[in-house]
């Protein structure tokens, strides 16, 4: 199952030319972490304040197409790999169509691997059972695997 939520591109997220600024999506990635973590009943303001967070450790992005002011972008995160400690997420962002008839465009793909780790010092540990039966869901279930090195439309 795929987590998916909408957002919509403000002026804070654009450069000059009203383009997506490329580190903001970033910022729109780690939202959607934090939507999907909330939806699931484990917020992460709620895991800090019990001593645990899910610090990024690795993300690639695959950049397939421009993001303007006021875009409608429909986001998906789902899970590649549940492990002892980690996390991958697979994220795909697309941009509601500007003309009647067109399709939806994919323009971002990205994988993330996050830790679930004690904080302050960021040392991992075991995700519990009770986050990872809520995680589970959105384990990828398909063939197809996400290559960031060799990608394929």
């Amino acid at each position: 199952m795929k987590f998916t939520t909408q957002k919509q591109v403000r002026f804070q997220h654009c450069d000059p030319a009203g383009i997506v600024f490329y580190p903001q999506y970033f910022v729109l990635l780690h939202e959607v972490q934090e939507d999907f973590l909330a939806h699931i009943g484990f917020a992460e303001h709620a895991l800090i304040a019990g001593g645990t967070g899910v610090p990024i450790v690795d993300l690639k992005a695959e950049f397939l197409g421009m993001c303007r002011y006021g875009d409608q972008l429909s986001i998906t995160l789902e899970l590649t790999r549940i492990g002892r400690s980690s996390l991958g997420m697979a994220y795909t962002i697309h941009a509601s169509p500007t003309t009647p008839g067109e399709a939806a465009a994919i323009k971002l793909r990205a994988h993330g691997v996050v830790v679930y780790s004690e904080l302050p010092h960021g040392k991992p540990v075991r995700i519990p059972e009770n986050l990872r039966y809520a995680l589970t869901p959105y384990l990828e279930t398909h063939q197809e695997k996400h290559d960031y090195k060799n990608p394929t439309p």
